[in-house]
């Protein structure tokens, strides 16, 4: 149900005259008021016929003025609803203002109709990855799991479908609303209910429709979320080079096919730069040269360039002729056909090269936690500390320099530089890496 009124009240610059407001109305929405530009003496106005008086000044022009008015909006409204569109009163009361017709209709989307957009952008989205074509199915579900998750949250908090939210009802109390029942979603679930990135998700699509010009989106809302909407602080995996060295000596009698080629998939990702697992099982051999391997991250848009030692070199040919097609490690094979089935194909593999990982430190009695990820922080420490120019570090690495210190780099000499210089060294050495 709708309703159009028109409502007078004292004008506050000048007491005498009427200030009209015509009210939209839509069952499930807040009222919302238009200012008009026709006004008259209060004493003239009838609140009740939503008129002025017969027989008071210009009354029969101005009246039919308002009800012209108030029948064009009407009339969009009517359409709208038999069109069986999600509109708001917000949308109705702009619907005429100074906007380019031929963009209205892409300017008053719903949050919804927005997702759905973005969601079936990305999975026809194509990019070239180191000569092969890699799709952005993953991005997609993203932005289907934010539009499930804000589905379930209109629905519980408010009572309301979430296809009857335009950008403007994106405020403070709605993404402060939202974070919290995030968060009891995820206490329910025993973890953190994908918190951050959901509501990451959820600012990139009000930042994209200010890019199109929406009507209504107000990127300053987020800013209530504080550290909510921030990713958390990262703590670099790296170990040092005594560790890495234990388990590439490793027994490895002790261990299954499988879980050598876990042990040698790490240990590879150490060699090349600390390679990305998703990087590593991607490399094919048109990527690697006499001297070094040159490769497009997957994940970022950045060109590593490892040297190729002897030790991956090694690795490389121990598995030389079994992988799929021309990768260089057997990881793939023909039922991996997408971007999404190869994605879930090193998640699990990450997952068991961990166990692998886990049963060798409790064979070496190494008590850090090491996963895949280790690698990446563990070859950038050694190097920095081996005196290495940064830049080519983070080169090698396909990082900036900035990210290499902040996420990756540890100091993992301390017990050496306090045998050699002492405790008080050391705890310069923390308080250097404080600041």
């Amino acid at each position: 149900m709708y309703t159009i009124n028109i409502r007078g009240r004292q004008n506050p610059r000048d007491q005498r005259m009427v200030k009209l407001e015509m009210i939209f109305h839509k069952t499930g929405y807040a009222r919302v008021p238009k200012v008009l530009n026709i006004t008259g003496l209060l004493k003239d106005w009838d609140a009740k016929s939503q008129s002025f008086r017969v027989g008071s000044a210009e009354a029969t022009t101005k009246n039919k003025l308002l009800f012209d008015l108030r029948t064009k909006y009407l009339h969009v409204a009517d359409t709208w609803e038999a069109e069986d569109r999600n509109w708001s009163p917000v949308q109705l009361s702009h619907c005429f203002d100074e906007v380019k017709q031929i963009q209205s209709e892409v300017k008053v989307k719903s949050v919804l109709q927005m997702i759905d957009y973005l969601e079936a952008r990305f999975k026809e989205k194509k990019r070239i990855k180191n000569t092969r074509i890699v799709d952005s199915s993953n991005n997609a579900k993203k932005y289907a799991e934010l539009r499930r998750s804000l589905q379930a949250f209109t629905k519980e908090k408010y009572g309301k479908a979430f296809s009857a939210y335009f950008f403007p009802d994106i405020t403070e109390p709605f993404l402060l609303d939202f974070a919290f029942w995030i968060k009891e979603q995820g206490i329910r679930n025993g973890n953190k209910g994908g918190l951050t990135s959901k509501l990451r998700r959820l600012r990139a699509v009000c930042n994209y429709a200010k890019k199109q010009e929406m009507y209504g989106v107000n990127m300053d809302a987020f800013l209530c979320l504080g550290d909510d909407i921030k990713w958390p602080e990262t703590t670099s995996k790296a170990i040092s080079d005594k560790v890495i060295g234990k388990i590439a000596d490793i027994d490895r009698t002790l261990f299954t096919k499988k879980e050598q080629l876990h042990l040698d998939l790490f240990l590879f990702s150490y060699y090349t730069g600390g390679m990305a697992n998703v990087d590593v099982c991607n490399l094919t051999w048109d990527l690697v040269q006499e001297d070094r391997i040159v490769y497009e991250r997957i994940k970022f848009p950045k060109t590593a360039k490892p040297i190729l030692l002897k030790k991956a070199k090694d690795i490389m040919n121990k598995y030389k002729g079994m992988g799929y097609e021309n990768y260089v490690f057997p990881v793939f094979t023909h039922k991996h056909t997408t971007t999404t089935k190869k994605t879930t194909r090193v998640k699990q593999l990450s997952d068991r090269l961990s166990k692998t990982l886990t049963k060798a430190c409790k064979m070496l009695r190494i008590k850090e936690n090491i996963t895949w990820y280790s690698a990446r922080g563990s070859f950038i420490s050694k190097m920095v500390d081996a005196g290495n120019n940064p830049y080519v570090v983070a080169e090698m690495a396909g990082n900036s320099l900035l990210t290499i210190y902040k996420h990756y780099y540890k100091n993992t000499k301390r017990d050496e530089i306090k045998k050699q210089y002492g405790a008080d060294f050391l705890i310069l050495c923390y308080l250097c890496e404080a600041t």
